[in-house]
């Protein structure tokens, strides 16, 4: 596995979801969430902005050309977005800022899979909700919702001249346009847990772990205006981004996108994939290689009272078996009191419960546990007890791991019992 280019590759994904979040904040005013100031002396912004949002979102085929720029001018990322709707496919060449390369990110946004080729071989991964933002089809048909909140402004900023590129044939267009600033409120999500903090009470099961906080983001929509249509959007502060929009002709047949044969056949896994806890029942997890053969670990588990680890979890439709739990995995998780782990586990990582102050009982099922990292059953609960499955000597065997990997004070603090 080319393990430095995978995690390329997950840089330039992360590309996608800033080019997504672009074309959300403009595909947003449909949802009627928005407060328009109209100037006398320009375009309305209500109707101009409707009408080429729209166009936006039914134009059968559309080229999007981003970059992401930084402090001095540095070049951060930068990404073209080929779309054909008709076909539900979208090709993403991503650039390697380092080595100048382009990759080419197939994505068929039907089936919601991407593939991409490393080094001759094929990988694929589940394509997440926020690369298909305003790709494909609409919002709506999508079933996306964005953290926008009521509140965005859109203001006419005046008039001038942009020179679009056009991602697919390089050619660059120059169009007279109307320039609209929206000044839009987006939700931060801080989801890290604090370990200082004090517990929560058992009753407040509904209350949202994470912290939320409101941050505005200006972007400014460029409107062409002989045409009416969306060509560029642009932010001016901060990280800079830059986006092209184009719309090929329907009959152009040098837009004919369509992922290789040999993609779909030969793609595996990509190794180091994190599924999101959404999709696997409030447990995150992450592919691993041994060989050739892919295994999951537990990444994170969810806030909640009780979690199961599955044997398996469908990833594409093909099960995988579930084998570690990683470090970390239910650290400082507030909420949980019991654990079930039904997957034949063979490691338990560094503080895989460490300081879930609330967890009374882990049943692990499996009967393969070879490997305790330290401080995993480090809870610092007042009671814990673990179950184990299998013959006494196989029982012996797992608690003398588990002593060894507790810390003196953890013992003192916590009455830990092995069945």
């Amino acid at each position: 596995m080319g393990g430095n280019s995978i995690m390329s590759m997950k840089v330039k994904r992360a590309v996608s979801k800033i080019t997504a979040l672009i074309i959300a904040l403009a595909m947003v005013f449909a949802t009627g969430r928005i407060k328009m100031t109209a100037y006398a002396d320009g375009p309305d912004p209500t109707t101009t902005l409707q009408t080429a949002f729209t166009a936006f979102d039914s134009n059968e085929k559309v080229f999007v050309q981003f970059s992401l720029t930084g402090e001095g001018n540095t070049l951060i990322a930068s990404e073209k977005v080929e779309l054909d709707r008709t076909k539900n496919v979208k090709n993403a060449l991503a650039q390697d800022v380092d080595s100048g390369t382009w990759t080419t990110i197939y994505t068929d946004l039907a089936e919601k899979v991407s593939y991409y080729q490393d080094d001759g071989q094929w990988y694929k991964y589940p394509t997440e909700e926020e690369d298909l933002v305003g790709l494909g089809k609409t919002l709506k048909d999508n079933g996306v919702e964005t953290s926008i909140v009521t509140g965005a402004v859109y203001t006419y900023a005046g008039e001038e001249k942009k020179s679009v590129v056009n991602s697919h044939t390089g050619v660059a267009t120059e169009f007279d346009c109307n320039v609209f600033k929206a000044d839009i409120p987006v939700v931060i999500t801080d989801d890290e847990e604090d370990e200082d903090a004090d517990d929560e009470d058992d009753e407040d099961e509904d209350d949202p772990d994470e912290e939320k906080e409101t941050e505005i983001i200006t972007v400014y929509y460029y409107i062409a205006k002989d045409s009416g249509t969306f060509v560029h959007a642009e932010t001016r502060e901060g990280l800079i981004v830059n986006a092209d929009i184009a719309y090929p002709a329907k009959d152009d047949p040098a837009v004919e996108l369509v992922i290789p044969e040999e993609a779909v056949e030969n793609a595996i896994l990509e190794e180091g994939y994190e599924t999101p806890q959404s999709a696997t029942g409030s447990i995150s997890y992450k592919v691993v290689y041994k060989g050739k053969k892919a295994y999951l670990s537990v990444v994170k588990g969810a806030s909640k009272k009780k979690l199961t680890v599955p044997k398996s979890v469908k990833i594409l439709g093909k099960a995988y078996p579930v084998q570690e739990i990683g470090a970390s995995a239910f650290a400082s998780n507030k909420k949980l009191q019991t654990l079930v782990i039904k997957a034949d586990i063979n490691k338990i990582g560094k503080k895989a419960f460490y300081n879930s102050k609330k967890l009374k009982t882990i049943t692990i099922n499996s009967k393969k546990v070879k490997s305790v990292g330290k401080n995993s059953f480090d809870t610092y609960s007042k009671k814990l007890i673990v179950k184990l499955s299998g013959n006494k000597k196989y029982k012996a065997k797992v608690k003398k791991l588990i002593d060894k990997s507790r810390a003196k004070k953890a013992v003192k603090k916590t009455k830990l019992t092995v069945k």
